[in-house]
């Protein structure tokens, strides 16, 4: 007998705000609270790569197949992961994870527990998007930033860069109040959560800024096209400051 997969949760319409890349805001939701995360879609000819997996409801899989094959996800927050087993479970994919992540319960984890990863990635690692490279965080655990060439550069974030300027629809109102005291309700943020948990390296977060990126879609937030590096510059250094 196997565990249940989690439920899809409420979710907007996909979209693309970038050619050849979706993306998709949805809901999670905990004891008490509900918030917003997103997932990315990257298409490389018939092959759909998710990144940061979020279960989509029937009708979202169905736009969600009329884009192309879903036969990779690749997970990049240490923190999260719960959806990726559906995927691998409805179509097959592999399921990519940065090397030292585990799927456990509770949080955005509870992947069931005989869910294993099919690949281990490093920063030397081929991935399933050509023209892709990781940015690695040696963090508790592990987190990793995507990049991809399109559009003159584009990364692609788990819990290290948001974009929450303000509460979306999929906030209930104690996420609101709690999140803003909390310091995540920011544009162009260094996600304070992961920051203090996870606590990523000084040097670390300086490398962000060595990478050729315009855009980030990140998996807490808005997508930022255009400008993305230097918007992001400031929360960065700040967050390189307090080490």
């Amino acid at each position: 007998m196997t565990t249940p997969l989690p439920p899809a949760l409420p979710h907007g319409s996909v979209s693309e705000p970038i050619p050849g890349i979706h993306f998709v805001t949805g809901a999670f939701a905990m004891p008490g609270l509900r918030f917003s995360r997103a997932m990315t879609v990257v298409r490389d000819d018939a092959r759909l790569i998710i990144v940061n997996s979020m279960r989509l409801d029937d009708a979202g899989l169905a736009a969600l197949d009329r884009l192309g094959k879903v036969t990779d996800v690749i997970r990049l927050a240490g923190f999260h992961g719960r959806d990726d087993a559906f995927y691998r479970e409805r179509y097959g994919a592999k399921v990519w994870v940065a090397r030292g992540q585990r799927y456990v319960k509770g949080f955005d984890q509870d992947a069931p527990s005989y869910f294993t990863p099919d690949v281990e990635y490093d920063a030397t690692t081929t991935l399933p998007i050509a023209g892709a490279r990781m940015h690695l965080f040696s963090t508790v655990p592990p987190e990793a930033a995507l990049l991809v060439p399109h559009a003159d550069g584009t990364l692609i974030t788990g819990d290290s860069l948001q974009n929450w300027a303000k509460a979306d629809e999929f906030f209930n109102l104690p996420a609101r109040m709690m999140m803003r005291m909390m310091g995540f309700m920011r544009a162009h943020n260094v996600g304070p959560g992961w920051r203090k948990r996870a606590k990523p390296k000084a040097a670390e977060l300086a490398a962000l800024l060595a990478l050729p990126f315009a855009n980030v879609l990140p998996s807490h937030g808005a997508p930022v096209i255009g400008g993305a590096r230097d918007a992001f510059r400031p929360a960065i250094e700040a967050a390189i400051k307090l080490g």
